[in-house]
């Protein structure tokens, strides 16, 4: 018995998972790390910023919901 519909719901957790982890960290132009080994001269690496972390820990959940489903549909 195939669940082809699995696979697509399985995409589709995991596209829209990914969305919000893209959306909800951002690049912190107040902090930056100055001297580390492999820096060129006058580079600035930028802290990440976490806007919303409910929506991260949610996107982290739908591509694991995505995966098993993925994994479920596969057998």
């Amino acid at each position: 018995m195939n669940y082809y519909y699995l696979d697509t719901l399985s995409l589709a957790f995991n596209f829209i998972g990914t969305l919000l982890i893209i959306f909800y960290i951002r690049e912190d132009s107040k902090e930056w790390v100055a001297g580390e080994e492999n820096q060129k001269p006058g580079e600035k690496w930028h802290a990440l910023i976490i806007k919303h972390s409910r929506w991260l820990y949610f996107g982290v959940a739908l591509i694991v919901i995505g995966f098993l489903l993925g994994f479920i549909g596969s057998l």
